[in-house]
């Protein structure tokens, strides 16, 4: 009974939120999946996912904005049925205040809802206010981000473009139109866990740059990042050393830098390399294809070098090739993620893509077996 009224609870509000909301919108799609173990001798698994978005916007004041955002899924099929405990996979969080909840808990089938934004923002002037759970982007690069200290996440977890939120108190002060100062307070259960942090956004000779301070569990952080130009293509890179509070703990770098140019009006290019001082050239950690999450800035990567290689481009307007490749040269292992979209009209895509493992079972992207799924999504 308590799922139901939570259930019911959860859609009144969004009925009440949809009468005065100046902005609704939102997605429904469908995900086929598909992953044929190594060796393919074993039994294919098959899953099915049917996900719902909701997003509202609501200025109430001049000086004032309110937004709710909440990611409704429902899960059933093999994974399900065979993982022990899938749903703390996809339900467990983090955060200060628990936003999210199981509506449907079965032997092959699960139901999840998580309010991944529901924050209050305070305009003044130059001076900004957000208060809530919401998204805290620090990051500068498109693939690795070690500047992203409150909101870390994994570029594999690829049906989830939006990206997770965080309970936090965050301030923006406007020093003039292309530079601020922001400070940043994320609250943990554990006080020691608590993260700070503030940093300075500017721009110089065309060049847009940032430097950074915090303190997030466990360590001290001080990293900058840069957005710039180089000929035709932007550069982007992010530095972060992290000084860890106790003298067994390891201390060490995290940087990325990467180059990406469009051609033409239809196609974009993009290579990049990231260098993390705790990754490990002898990796026996779990590789998971379920809901892949970075832990924290420091585990962008569990190699200590990986490189990536992506394009994509458009055809006819309608049909969107891609590819993307993350690998790691010190064992030979990558990850191949090929992808072909269609526009069947202005709000309704179809999707097809795959997630291929090439390497040994102790490397970082090991062939436990491919994954390809088939997503169609309506946006309104």
């Amino acid at each position: 009974m308590k799922k139901v009224l939570q259930v019911a609870f959860f859609f009144v509000v969004v009925l009440c939120i949809k009468v005065d909301a100046q902005e609704f919108k939102g997605h429904l799609k469908w995900i086929n999946s598909l992953f044929v173990p190594h060796p393919d001798t074993l039994v294919w698994f098959s899953d099915q996912a049917l996900e719902n978005r909701l997003e509202f916007k609501w200025d109430a004041a001049p000086w004032l904005r309110l937004v709710a955002q909440a990611r409704n899924r429902f899960i059933y099929g093999d994974f399900v049925e065979n993982i022990p405990n899938y749903a703390s996979l996809i339900s467990g969080t983090n955060e200060f205040v628990d936003l999210s909840f199981l509506w449907a808990d079965g032997r092959s089938f699960v139901g999840h809802t998580e309010f991944d934004r529901l924050f209050a923002q305070v305009n003044f002037s130059r001076f900004e206010l957000t208060v809530g759970r919401q998204r805290v982007n620090w990051g500068i690069d498109l693939v690795w981000n070690p500047n992203d200290l409150f909101n870390t996440f994994s570029y594999l977890n690829l049906e989830y473009p939006e990206r997770p939120g965080s309970d936090a108190v965050s301030m923006k002060i406007y020093t003039s139109s292309l530079s601020y100062v922001e400070a940043v307070y994320q609250p943990q259960k554990a006080a020691d866990s608590s993260a700070y942090g503030i940093r300075y956004r500017g721009n110089f000779a065309h060049t847009d740059f940032q430097a950074l301070a915090a303190r997030m569990a466990g360590y001290d952080v001080l990293g900058g990042g840069l957005s710039s130009e180089l000929g035709q293509f932007a550069i982007r890179s992010e530095v972060s050393y992290f000084l860890a509070h106790k003298s067994n703990e390891k201390s060490g770098w995290v940087a990325t830098l990467s180059a990406d140019r469009s051609i033409g009006s239809n196609s974009f290019v993009q290579l990049g390399v990231l260098f993390n001082a705790f990754g490990s050239n002898d990796i026996h950690e779990p590789f998971s294809l379920i809901e892949p999450q970075a832990q924290n800035p420091m585990m962008l990567s569990r190699g200590k070098i990986n490189f990536f290689v992506g394009a994509n481009t458009t055809i006819a307007t309608l049909f969107a090739p891609s590819i993307a490749v993350l690998g790691n040269p010190s064992d030979g292992s990558a990850v191949v993620i090929p992808g072909l979209s269609y526009s069947a009209s202005d709000n309704l895509t179809l999707a097809l893509t795959a997630m291929l493992l090439t390497g040994n079972h102790t490397d970082e992207y090991p062939n436990i077996g491919q994954l390809a799924y088939f997503k169609v999504q309506w946006n309104f």
